[in-house]
């Protein structure tokens, strides 16, 4: 009974998932010319004032710990574009009461609700390149976000989140 329970707990919290994220790319492109880099001037990325500069601040650490130098004058802008937004919970635990017998079947089923609604940030993140004005390279990452957190806590949030962006860019070369 005991192992029954632990694993209804782990299927609960392993669906409660750890976020979505998606990236595309041209093919074509030869994302090894790209060496400089700097935010798009017009960005809105409709966070707060300090999530907009710890999201900048964490970028710019990044780039440069995989070897890109920001400039005025950048092969490419990255831009941010995000949306916060609620979700209701998909967990439901079902319930169902049967009986039966002699040819009669009753059954009653409905599921109830686990949690109530969950905020999500998406953050979609750009890469245009400069001379030709032309998006080269996008990913789309949904995770749960509290926008109530503390500092540090926003802090962890970003670098979680563009750590695992900027782990698929550049683009590996298929061989």
């Amino acid at each position: 009974m005991r192992s029954i329970a632990v694993l209804f707990l782990m299927l609960i919290l392993a669906s409660c998932g750890s976020g979505y994220m998606a990236h595309d790319y041209d093919k074509s492109q030869d994302f090894l010319a790209y060496k400089t880099y700097d935010f798009y001037p017009e960005m809105d990325t409709e966070l707060s004032d300090r999530d907009h500069k710890r999201l900048l601040s964490i970028t710019d650490t990044i780039m440069k710990s995989i070897g890109y130098t920001k400039s005025e004058k950048p092969d490419i802008y990255i831009n941010f574009k995000t949306k916060i937004f609620e979700n209701f919970s998909s967990n439901s635990v079902g319930v169902g009461v049967a009986t039966g017998g002699r040819g009669i079947n009753v059954g009653i089923a409905g599921s109830i609700p686990i949690g109530g609604p969950q905020t999500f940030l998406e953050l979609v993140t750009d890469f245009v390149d400069v001379k030709t004005n032309e998006l080269v390279w996008q990913a789309i990452t949904e995770k749960e976000f509290n926008p109530n957190d503390s500092p540090n806590a926003h802090k962890h949030f970003f670098q979680k989140v563009i750590q695992k962006v900027l782990g698929k860019y550049p683009p590996k070369k298929k061989k």
